[in-house]
């Protein structure tokens, strides 16, 4: 008689399914309004702002919120964006909450297929391990982004997602918006933070918000511009 053993080796990995991630998020402001003789004639502070931002999780829902910093920014606060993301990942559906000026729009409308091609190259954010990815925005914009399989839920920063596990580090490819990932916690999030009721609310999708703001704003701003704030969401 021949007896065979098999001995199978594996290692088992603490994936999270539930918890919360704490983002930074740096702005190069001199980059994005290097063109701008409107803004360099108001003598603003055009430095780079460092921003925190927080993602609450499971396997079906998530929320993205900005943390609120004690600074007095005034008007210069609306240089950077604060929109409030929810999603609900079963049915590819999203919640955007637009502050706009100091003003809530609402946005709900299906989640973005992103056609991301994922390279072999590798760094650790948060204390797992990424594989970087890459998306191409349009023909001048290249998004990048690394992610976690060990962070199970297709999540992250803003209304990126759609691949592989969670997005724990995000970047323009000229370095002008750059999300890392400083902590990964796993945590149950209770399922009333997931959710945001907007009855009686006036909800836009992404098309019907974007016709507004170019009627509103068309003075002032380039539909182009608009059209990459909502490529965000």
């Amino acid at each position: 008689m021949i007896c065979v053993v098999v001995f199978v080796s594996f290692t088992t990995f603490s994936q999270i399914t539930s918890g919360r991630i704490l983002y930074e998020r740096k702005t190069n402001l001199k980059k994005i309004f290097k063109d701008n003789q409107r803004m360099k004639n108001m003598n603003m502070d055009l430095s780079t702002r460092i921003e925190e931002f927080e993602l609450y999780f499971n396997d079906t829902s998530s929320v993205f919120l900005p943390i609120e910093g004690d600074e007095d920014l005034g008007w210069s606060k609306y240089l950077t964006t604060h929109n409030i993301i929810y999603k609900n990942l079963n049915k590819q559906e999203k919640l955007a909450i637009l502050d706009m000026w100091g003003t809530e729009m609402y946005v709900r409308d299906e989640m973005i297929k992103r056609d991301w091609k994922i390279t072999n190259n590798k760094r650790k954010l948060g204390g797992y391990m990424c594989r970087k990815a890459f998306w191409e925005m349009n023909d001048s914009t290249r998004i990048y982004a690394w992610f976690s399989v060990d962070v199970v839920p297709s999540v992250g920063p803003e209304g990126f997602d759609g691949l592989p596990g969670a997005i724990l580090g995000l970047a323009t490819e000229n370095g002008t918006i750059i999300y890392f990932a400083k902590e990964v916690e796993a945590m149950k999030p209770e399922q009333e933070k997931l959710i945001r009721d907007v009855t009686g609310k006036d909800v836009y999708t992404i098309v019907e918000l974007r016709e507004i703001l170019i009627e509103k704003m068309g003075r002032w701003v380039k539909p182009k511009d608009i059209d990459s704030m909502f490529s965000w969401l």
